[in-house]
């Protein structure tokens, strides 16, 4: 699981997603929970991260490579995949018009909107999408809960991500304290 590895601040990693998204922008999926932790889950790769808000827009944080091992591959096997899917005419209408008049969306209708192919950012404006559906970012309790290697994993970046934020935000790290 890569533990002796050290973390890199979170720009750096959410770059290094990015640019290999883009070169393969299928195969993806996101898990996060409500404590910041994040884990990343690419065709060949699998990141993890630790997320400390500074405003609603703005995080701090480390994150790090990691082998994505079985029994992450096992976790998160029939969970759908995260992208960028470019949604014509009769996709966005049905998207709106059944948050309009249900306030939800039937589950025929998602199941057809993950089933287009997911695409690199750079792609979108050359298809002129009418609208386009990013996600989904599966929302988990507690990622800890994956693997004992996960929970060792999550304490080790919320203590450098602790030690970040220290560091950038000495005046904000003072009201923790």
């Amino acid at each position: 699981m890569g533990m002796n590895v050290s973390a890199e601040p979170i720009d750096a990693v959410i770059r290094s997603i990015i640019e290999q998204y883009e070169r393969k922008p299928e195969g993806w999926r996101i898990l996060t929970d409500k404590k910041g932790n994040m884990l990343v889950v690419g065709p060949n790769v699998g990141y993890r991260l630790k997320m400390i808000p500074i405003n609603p827009i703005e995080y701090t944080g480390v994150g790090l490579k990691i082998i994505a091992s079985e029994e992450v591959q096992d976790f998160v096997r029939d969970m759908p995949f995260y992208g960028f899917r470019p949604l014509q005419d009769r996709e966005a209408e049905g998207l709106t018009n059944a948050l309009r008049q249900e306030g939800v969306v039937p589950i025929h209708l998602v199941q057809r909107l993950l089933g287009i192919k997911p695409v690199s950012t750079s792609q979108l404006p050359a298809m002129k999408p009418k609208a386009i559906l990013s996600g989904p970012v599966i929302a988990y309790p507690d990622l800890s809960t994956i693997s004992r290697s996960q929970q060792e994993l999550g304490m080790k970046l919320a203590v450098e991500a602790d030690k970040l934020f220290r560091r950038r935000f000495p005046q904000r790290a003072s009201i923790y304290t």
